[in-house]
C-alpha cells in the first residue's frame, strides 16, 4: 500500500471542496433519517413530544454546525464566514490549470505524468494519477510549486499558529454543543417537560462533550507538537515529519482528552452545576478534597464506545496540526452527534427520559 499517494490522494483541494458541498446534504439527510428512528421507536404516547423534541435538537444543531464550519449568507452578504475555509471548486480549477501550464511548459515529462497532469485541469486525480504525479523527482523545475498547487500544501505551523489553530478548532465544537443545550432546554419547555434535573443534565452534558470529546483534546493536541517542537529546537529530537507529528499529537490527545477531560468535565458536573441545581451546598471547598475520590468522578459520565468514537474529530485536529486537512470539512457530523447528546441530556444510557421521571 502507497500510503504517501493514499495521503496526496485524500488532500486534493478539489476533493476537500466536492465533500465540503455534500456535508450538508449528508448532514441533513442523516439528521432527518435519525430524528424519524428515534421518534417511531417512542411509545405512542410519547411520540409526539419525542418528535418535537428531537426536530428542535437535531434542527438547531445542524444548523449550528453548518453554520460555524461553513459561514451563513443572506443573499450576497456574508454575514459569518465560517471556520473551514475551502475554496470554490471553480477557484481550484484555474489555480490547477495555471499550475499544469505552466510546469509543462518548463518541463516535459513521459506521456503517463504529463495525462495525469492534465487530469487536473478538469478535476479531481484518481488515485493511479496519483501515483504517477508523484514519480516527479526534485530534478523538474517547479516541482514544489505544482504539488502545493495539486495537493494540499503542508504547513510547518508555528507554536503560536497551533495554539491559534486549536481556539479555531475548539469553537467549531463548542457552537453545535452549546446549540443543542439550548435548543433541547427550549424543547422540553415547549413540550413541558422541563425540570432542573433536565436541565442540569443538558449542561453536564455539554459540558462533558466539549471538554472530554472537543477542548482537552485539542490542547492535548497541541500541548503535545509544542513541547516536540520545543525539544526540536533545543536539538533533543530530529524534526518530526507529519506521521511523526500524528504519533505525538495522538499521544497528547489520549492523556490530556481523553483521560484528562473526562475527569474536569465530571468534576465540573458534580462540584458546580449539581450544587446549582440542586439547591445544595458542597460541605467541601478546598480543590484538592474535591478530587480525592477520582472513581466517583469517572462514574458520574462514564467515558462509553461512541464517545470512543467521537474522538475521530481528533483526527482531523492532528490532521490540521500535522499537514493533512482532508478531513475537516466533516467535522460538523461529529459535533452534529456530540451536540445531539448535550440536547438530550444523556447521562450513561440515560436519553429522553420520561416527564414522571424528570421530577423525581
Amino acid at each position: 500500500m502507497n500510503v504517501s499517494a493514499i495521503g496526496k490522494f485524500l488532500d486534493q483541494p478539489i476533493l476537500i471542496a466536492k465533500l465540503k458541498n455534500q456535508t450538508p446534504k449528508i448532514l441533513i439527510g442523516a439528521a432527518l433519517a435519525y430524528g424519524a428512528y428515534d421518534t417511531m421507536k417512542a411509545s405512542k404516547e410519547e411520540r409526539k413530544n419525542r418528535g418535537i423534541k428531537n426536530a428542535i435538537v437535531l434542527g438547531t444543531v445542524a444548523a449550528t454546525s453548518l453554520i460555524s464550519a461553513f459561514g451563513l449568507r443572506a443573499g450576497k452578504k456574508q454575514i459569518f464566514q465560517g471556520l473551514v475555509n475551502v475554496k470554490k471548486p471553480e477557484d481550484i480549477i484555474k489555480d490547477n490549470v495555471f499550475a499544469v501550464d505552466k510546469f509543462l511548459k518548463n518541463n516535459n515529462p513521459d506521456d503517463n505524468i504529463k495525462k495525469a497532469l492534465n487530469k487536473a485541469k478538469d478535476g479531481a486525480l484518481s488515485l493511479k494519477d496519483t501515483k504517477e504525479i508523484l514519480k516527479l523527482n526534485d530534478t523538474y523545475k517547479g516541482k514544489e510549486e505544482l504539488f502545493d498547487t495539486l495537493f494540499s500544501k503542508k504547513e510547518d505551523l508555528s507554536a503560536k499558529e497551533i495554539f491559534k489553530e486549536t481556539g479555531r478548532l475548539s469553537v467549531l465544537g463548542l457552537m453545535p454543543v452549546a446549540g443543542g443545550v439550548l435548543g433541547g432546554i427550549a424543547a422540553e419547555k415547549i413540550t413541558g417537560e422541563d425540570s432542573p434535573k433536565s436541565t442540569s443534565n443538558k449542561i453536564k452534558e455539554g459540558a462533558y462533550q466539549f471538554l472530554a470529546n472537543i477542548f482537552m483534546c485539542n490542547v492535548g493536541a497541541a500541548g503535545a507538537l509544542f513541547a516536540a517542537e520545543r525539544l526540536q529546537k533545543a536539538g533533543k529530537i530530529k524534526a518530526l515529519s507529519p506521521m511523526g507529528k500524528l504519533g505525538v499529537i495522538t499521544g497528547g490527545i489520549f492523556v490530556t482528552g481523553i483521560m484528562g477531560g473526562s475527569l474536569a468535565a465530571n468534576w465540573i458536573g458534580k462540584h458546580v452545576l449539581d450544587p446549582i441545581f440542586d439547591g445544595k451546598k458542597q460541605g467541601k471547598t478546598r480543590f484538592d478534597k474535591n478530587f480525592e475520590d477520582k472513581k466517583d468522578l469517572y462514574e458520574e459520565r462514564k467515558p462509553e464506545l461512541l464517545d470512543i468514537a467521537l474522538h475521530t474529530d481528533d483526527i482531523a485536529t492532528a490532521g490540521v496540526l500535522s499537514g493533512f486537512k482532508w478531513i475537516e470539512p466533516m467535522l460538523p457530523l461529529m459535533y452534529t452527534i456530540s451536540g445531539y447528546r448535550a440536547g438530550t441530556g444523556y447521562r450513561n444510557g440515560e436519553k429522553h427520559p420520561r416527564q414522571s421521571q424528570l421530577h423525581k
